[in-house]
């Protein structure tokens, strides 16, 4: 199992030292945040940040795309859709075979997570995405790439239920669930039981792995390592190797403070839980 580290966790330092530490901490590849890189410039920067991490000896696994496809502006979605053809196109020529996708966020009026997100979409909003992504699935077959959706708060698929839902609508092998029980967590309508992958069985992708920690007044604080606890993260990696996952898993920190701490404590954690469940 490759592990990966998201390049968000060193969003407020350049790309270069995301791939000195992840060479430094025993990464096996990063994941590629457009913080690190600008989308209209994907055609001259996908292939410069691919050179970099090649000369640290650490490959892009994955490279962040996606975009709304669900608005009601029909022309706004048409553009999504053609930039994340051409996004699929240039990740291909460089080599790049994962892509973390999203359909599109829905807000309400209250801040909190599950006021939000799936719990206001529609059939319609459903048809948009499943038209998007089968044509954007197929484009992706024909290139040898797979597209995941991160079940994010805000988003159509911000739980498994609701991802599932969308999956099975676009019918695709090649695009499936990326689930993170950090999001979840943080997300009242989510699903916080492990077992609830099950109706993710064989389209699980990938994989995020960030830890939560619940504050009084329905906060969340994510300055937290994975081995701070507060979630159980053995039992979800332990369901995820249960239903015979084999694909990578990335770790992203979003916390403030110095990520090399993160980084370092994260991969070892990771070893440890994953040296423990396959003893």
């Amino acid at each position: 199992m490759q592990t990966v580290m998201h390049s968000y966790t060193f969003r407020t330092y350049g790309l270069e030292e995301a791939f000195r530490s992840a060479k430094r901490f025993g990464w096996d590849g990063i994941e590629l945040q457009p913080c690190h890189f600008d989308r209209a410039k994907i055609e001259t920067e996908l292939p410069a940040a691919v050179a970099l991490g090649q000369s640290y000896g650490v490959p892009i696994l994955c490279v962040d795309s996606g975009g709304d496809v669900i608005s009601d502006d029909a022309k706004a979605n048409e553009a999504t859709v053609a930039r994340v053809e051409k996004e699929l196109e240039v990740c291909a020529a460089n080599g790049i075979k994962l892509i973390n996708g999203g359909v599109g966020a829905l807000r309400g009026n209250s801040p909190e997570y599950g006021a939000n997100g799936s719990v206001l979409a529609t059939d319609v909003h459903y048809a948009r995405a499943t038209e998007a992504y089968r044509h954007l699935g197929g484009v992706a077959a024909r290139l040898g790439i797979t597209i995941v959706f991160e079940i994010h708060m805000f988003s159509l698929h911000d739980t498994i239920a609701s991802t599932a839902r969308l999956l099975e609508k676009i019918g695709l092998d090649n695009v499936k669930a990326n689930p993170d029980p950090g999001n979840m967590f943080a997300t009242s309508t989510a699903e916080r039981n492990p077992a609830a992958l099950e109706q993710l069985a064989g389209r699980i992708g990938y994989f995020h792995f960030k830890n939560c920690q619940a504050l009084p007044n329905g906060n969340w604080n994510y300055s937290v390592k994975l081995a701070d606890g507060h979630i159980d993260l053995y039992k979800w990696l332990e369901q995820l190797l249960k239903l015979g996952f084999e694909g990578p898993v990335c770790v992203e920190y979003c916390g403030a403070g110095d990520p090399h701490i993160a980084a370092e404590e994260d991969r070892q954690y990771m070893d440890k839980i994953l040296g423990w469940i396959t003893e």
